[in-house]
């Protein structure tokens, strides 16, 4: 791939530190994490296409298991003399630390680029802090900082220029998600002129000391007492040296570019007394603040140079005449008298320059850090007792500074545009088409930053949209917006998005033709509107996309409205160059679907309208009053209004836990189509209801009184006599997937219009739902019977027809009032627990699910302890039980023991604990015994078990910890959801992805064969295996379930998953028939192997599959991560895909033989 270095790319952040990266890597190793993922994705695109490096050579690439084994890697490759590279964040990083100990000391030149992340703690962000980069400070890595695109690309420059001179390694960071997902304008420098920077001496001399036979030496050697302090100060001069080094090569870098940076960068009044201090996308702000008020003595001190910190290269930019300097922290560190950032000037300074020190904290967990924000800092300072230890930007707080009015000091003619869409729409993939649409092909600069909320799919995301004559360094979301998109009615009634908008401004609404805008819209948007002189347009991109066969996908439609009305360039320029971004973007999905949006790009020009709205009555309109809650209910309120900064400290929750359930407040009502049902045609099988991922159509079984007013039938079978039957949905939380409407064997759903239905059904739902739960009538032995138990995992935030919650929400209706779920990090982490949505309930005892989470690195080790914690506390209160019987208590209470002691370990302990339960709390002085009892009695029911992870957790990153627990012999069951990539980080393969499969970090097709992780289990012979499919067989999948929880010892059940990244061309709605296929062609592979069966004198192992015919042309045909190989790399494609049908021939085979033994 050729790049033209000296043309202005608009790219993010993450584009431009990898771009560096390759020019100046030979070797690199990469794991995916968020927000740093793509750059590794990138450098594999790159040697898919052909790229070189600086020396005229490809990259060589390897993706790891962990970022352990990524540190690993890395160290092995500089010591034996290559120059390596890598790319992490948060945890992550914090895995690399033990390797990263070891380059520094032994002296291995490598560079490990950082989009800063918080680390996981109480609760877990994908947001940015500098929490990771601080936990790394007392390994003594050299760090730069970068707080733009372009300086993402410089200072990478440096850091790998410096780390081949010094041959020490170096860690470059950048804002997660800030910088690294923001895109803006910036230059390269041509490989020709790099090349001229590069320390050809220190690279010699690099491969010189590297570790190899024919120079041989040993490293990491046992140091006594007498050596270990020694070997600690020798690279004392090194260190000395370094920031002079780094200052020297910012220099020549400055020649080539006319960019020159220093170690410390100063921008400010020559004669400041009142000075800031910070790193990172910050700086931005504050620089924007003290360029507009040139006429105050303040100044900003922009640190680039972290570690090694340069006390000399300090006092050089730090203005004489400082009287405050006061240093902001991105961080909150608890135990420490004071963050790390403000430790390090206070004790760099002490006895050199005495001015007053003032901490504070701001932008942790990517708060906003805006304008005002700056000014609330300034003015702090500028008062003769300045707040210390503050924090600006959190509400509530009693450090907080108080904050003026949104303000922005951007070059002239900037204009900014928000456009707020629903998670896969594909609205924040076009803004970024759209930004390099105007880079590419105007003198404009551009800036874009991209907000999201935790849902899969189907969620709010906001794109915050800059563009001028002049370079935009803005590092913060839209204050004033000129143009505001809105593309789905839903977000009217429930968001303020014209909060920003600007007078005489733009706003374009996807809505229905023939929509009454005086009904549609609240009083106080029609109210903003007429205020602000807006410009107020409509169009029914819903319409167009269904006309034109890509239903939902409204990106390219509204895109054509904004270049439409934008007058960013010609229109008839603005179609061409969208048309051909368009076949570039769509490459890998196929013709049809590149053509498809080329004919929504022609029907949406002329779909735009006004609405010549009545100014003078819209803006007498009276803002409707919203009554405000308290409580948890507050911070519901404010989250469902997107007001979450509102929230004050006091008003949060402890350790960021959730109460049971809230997700049912949500009322996203996102779908464009929800069934309906046809009774006449039902024949209540229910699986519908088993396959809906979000939970939200059920069948009930009624009472005449509880049916009354409701369409229903006669439930069927002997044991549900004079009770009635009816599938009920709830419109508001459907995502309109279809799924249930595709499994239907008779065609008793059919999809429509969801408004008509949100009313009526809604008041069903609740009517339904009020009546006792029957499915205790029935034994939840088949799908019909255990769909009348109650889900008690509901309206998740997974995507339209996700194969994942399901198979979950069947654990919590079989097992539900006594699980454990320890959940590995990933899709499942995020549909399941994003703050404050819990999808998980309770029944009506108030029992259900207890769901948490650790790291992506150690959850079988997480949930094996859980194990051993509850099957000990229920040890201690048997014992207590036990003891009991011989001590003076009510017999009442020696009777309920006793039947929970005869029934201890079966599922019937969970209505005899409720007994003893009763009768401990009738006793009026407990004795120590009985206090004991009572503090175990949560207890004394059965429990179960599970651990639960996608396959980049169970065969990648804690394989081994898996492996280990389910050698264990314990009781512990596992469920695997088997996407075959990382879903959650944007589909990176893993060791679960078949071959020839196009996926991140496998451009070219995934070339090696899948992981066979059931038959490694299967060698232990005592583990319970089984390998399913809800969407292709929900009997097997019912089945697999039931007999793994009744399995007295570990258990591990994997269920493949389709995900949306697999790009399934029908659309999600078709999977169960999809799977049903891949099952006919041995692509999927159905089995249990029961340890049980072999006491009967039977083969554990039973192939539940057919004998496979082989043809996988379905699954070419039907999925673009197959499809598109042939399309990006024929050659390819003829290799790996017969190699593939020989792998499936190879493993049915392989089962065979062992089913037959």
């Amino acid at each position: 791939m050729i790049r033209n270095a000296s043309k202005r790319i608009p790219a993010d952040g993450n584009t431009a530190a990898a771009s560096i990266a390759y020019q100046l890597s030979e070797t690199s190793f990469i794991y995916p994490i968020t927000p740093s993922t793509p750059m590794g994705e990138l450098m594999d695109a790159w040697i898919a296409q052909g790229r070189k490096n600086i020396w005229g050579n490809p990259v060589r690439l390897t993706m790891m298991q962990a970022e352990g084994g990524v540190a690993g890697a890395l160290h092995g490759a500089t010591a034996t003399g290559t120059v390596a590279s890598s790319f992490t964040a948060a945890q992550g990083l914090l895995l690399m630390v033990p390797d990263i100990y070891k380059v520094v000391h032994e002296l291995c030149p490598a560079v490990i680029h950082v989009a800063s992340r918080a680390l996981a703690n109480g609760g877990m962000s994908i947001f940015n802090d500098h929490s990771d980069i601080y936990t790394c400070r007392s390994s003594g890595i050299p760090m730069l900082c970068s707080s733009t695109v372009q300086e993402t690309y410089d200072l990478g420059a440096i850091a790998h220029l410096t780390t081949i001179k010094m041959g020490l390694p170096f860690m470059h960071f950048f804002d997660g998600f800030r910088t690294s997902h923001e895109i803006n304008t910036y230059s390269e420098v041509p490989s020709e002129d790099l090349i001229k920077l590069v320390d050809h001496e220190g690279l010699m001399k690099m491969r010189k000391r590297s570790m190899n036979p024919e120079h041989p030496q040993v490293r990491g050697s046992i140091l006594g007492s007498e050596y270990h302090w020694l070997c600690a100060e020798k690279p004392n001069k090194l260190y000395g040296s370094l920031p002079f080094v780094v200052e020297d090569l910012m220099n020549q870098l400055g020649k080539i570019t006319g960019r020159y940076y220093k170690p410390f960068e100063y921008v400010g009044h020559p004669e400041a007394k009142n000075v800031t201090v910070l790193m990172g996308s910050g700086c931005g702000t504050i620089e924007e603040y003290v360029k507009a008020h040139p006429n105050e003595k303040i100044g900003v001190i922009k640190v680039h140079l972290y570690r090694p910190f340069s006390v000399e290269h300090l006092l050089t930019v730090l203005p004489k005449t400082v009287e405050k300097l006061c240093i902001l922290d991105k961080v909150r560190e608890f135990s420490s008298p004071r963050e790390p950032l403000f430790e390090d000037f206070a004790a760099a300074l002490v006895g050199k320059v005495n001015p007053q020190f003032i901490g504070g904290r701001y932008g942790i967990g990517s708060k906003d850090f805006a304008p005002n924000h700056a000014e609330a800092i300034y003015k702090n300072l500028a008062a003769p007792h300045p707040v210390d230890g503050f924090t600006v930007g959190l509400a509530g707080s009693e450090t907080a500074l108080p904050i003026g009015k949104q303000t922005d000091d951007l070059p002239p003619g900037t204009k900014q545009c928000m456009f707020w869409g629903l998670g896969s729409d594909g609205t924040v993939g076009s803004n970024k088409e759209a930004i390099k649409i105007i880079v590419d092909n105007t003198n404009l600069y551009g800036q874009a930053y991209f907000a999201y909320s935790a849902h899969k799919s189907g969620g709010l995301t906001v794109s915050h949209v800059r563009f001028g004559e002049n370079p935009i360094s803005a590092s913060y979301l839209i204050q004033q917006a000129d143009y505001i998109a809105c593309h789905t009615t839903a977000y009217c009634q429930k968001f303020d998005m014209l909060k920003n908008l600007k007078e005489n401004g733009i706003f374009v609404l996807n809505a229905p033709e023939n929509t009454n805008f005086d009904e549609l819209l609240p009083p106080s948007m029609k109210k903003k509107l007429a205020d602000m002189n807006a410009k107020f347009y409509y169009v029914d991109a819903t319409k167009i996309s269904d006309e034109c066969g890509m239903p939902g996908r409204i990106n390219m439609i509204m895109q054509t409205a904004f270049f439409g009305l934008a007058g960013v360039m010609p229109q008839e320029k603005c179609i061409t160059l969208m048309k051909k971004s368009i076949e570039k973007q769509y490459i890998r999905k196929g013709r049809e679907v590149i053509e498809s949006n080329w004919k929504m790009v022609d029907k949406a020009l002329g779909a735009i309208k006004e609405v010549k709205y009545d100014r003078q009555k819209w803006a007498a309109c009276t803002p409707e009053k919203v009554e405000e809650c308290t409580g948890y209910n507050k911070l519901l309120q404010l989250s469902m209004q997107q007001r979450g900064d509102d929230l004050t400290i006091d008003e949060f929750t402890d350790i960021a836990a959730m109460p049971p359930g809230t997700s049912k407040y949500e009322k996203r009502g996102i779908a464009l189509r929800v069934p309906e049902w046809d009774s006449k045609k039902c024949v209540q099988c229910n699986q519908c209801a088993f396959l809906c991922p979000h939970a939200v159509i059920r069948p009930f079984l009624l009472t005449d009184e509880e049916a009354k007013g409701m369409e229903t039938i006669p439930a069927k079978g002997a044991q549900l006599k004079g009770l009635k039957f009816r599938i009920q949905i709830s419109p508001y939380d459907c995502t309109g997937c279809g799924v249930c409407n595709a499994v239907c064997p008779v065609k008793a759903l059919s999809m429509v219009d969801p408004k008509p239905k949100y009313e009526p059904e809604s008041k069903n739902w609740e009517q339904c739902n009020a009546a006792p739960n029957k499915g205790h009538l029935l034994e939840p032995s088949n799908v019909r019977n255990s769909q009348f138990l109650k889900p008690l995992l509901e309206f998740s935030g997974a995507c339209p027809g996700c194969g994942e919650p399901a198979i979950i929400k069947l654990i919590t209706q079989l097992y539900g009032d006594q699980l454990y779920l320890a959940n590995a990090a990933g899709c499942s982490v995020v549909w399941g627990s994003s703050y404050p949505w819990n999808p998980y309930t309770t029944n009506e005892h108030n029992h259900g699910p207890t769901w948490a989470f650790s790291l992506f690195e150690d959850n079988a080790e997480y949930g094996f302890g859980m194990l051993q914690s509850t099957e000990y506390r229920r040890f201690l209160a048997l014992n207590d039980m036990q003891l009991l019987m011989k001590e003076d208590v009510p017999e009442s209470l020696k009777k309920a023991m006793q039947e929970l002691m005869d029934v201890y370990n079966t599922d019937e302990s969970q209505a005899a604990s409720r007994k003893v339960q009763a009768e401990l709390a009738k006793i009026q002085n407990p004795s120590p015994l009985v206090k004991d009892l009572i503090s175990q009695q949560d207890c004394l029911a059965r429990k179960t078990v599970w651990i639960m992870g996608g396959d980049g957790w169970a065969y990648d990153i804690d394989f081994g910890g898996l492996d280990h627990v389910m050698a264990s012999s314990q009781n512990l069951k596992c469920i695997i959801l088997d996407t075959e990539v990382y879903s959650n980080t944007g589909g990176q393969c893993s060791k679960a992805t078949q071959r020839s499969a196009v996926a991140n970090f496998a451009a070219a097709g995934y070339a090696k064969q899948k992981k066979d992780l059931g038959a490694m289990l299967i060698t232990y012979g005592n583990v319970y295996v089984a390998s399913t499919c809800a969407l292709a067989n929900p009997e097997h999948a019912l089945k697999c379930i039931r007999e793994a929880r009744e399995y007295n010892g570990p258990a591990c059940v994997i269920n493949y998953t389709p995900c949306i990244s697999h790009g399934i061309k029908k659309g999600m709605s078709s999977l169960p028939q999809h799977a049903k296929e891949l099952v006919k062609s041995g692509y999927l592979l159905l089995y249990r192997h029961d340890p049980r069966r072999r006491q009967e004198g039977k083969n554990p192992l039973q192939l539940d599959s057919p004998k496979p015919d082989y043809n996988i042309n379905p699954l070419i045909s039907d999925e673009s991560r197959f499809a598109s190989l042939a399309d990006i790399y024929p050659k390819e494609a003829e290799t790996k895909r017969p190699q593939l049908v020989e792998d499936l021939k190879k493993r049915y085979e392989y089962y065979a033989r062992m089913a037959k033994q």
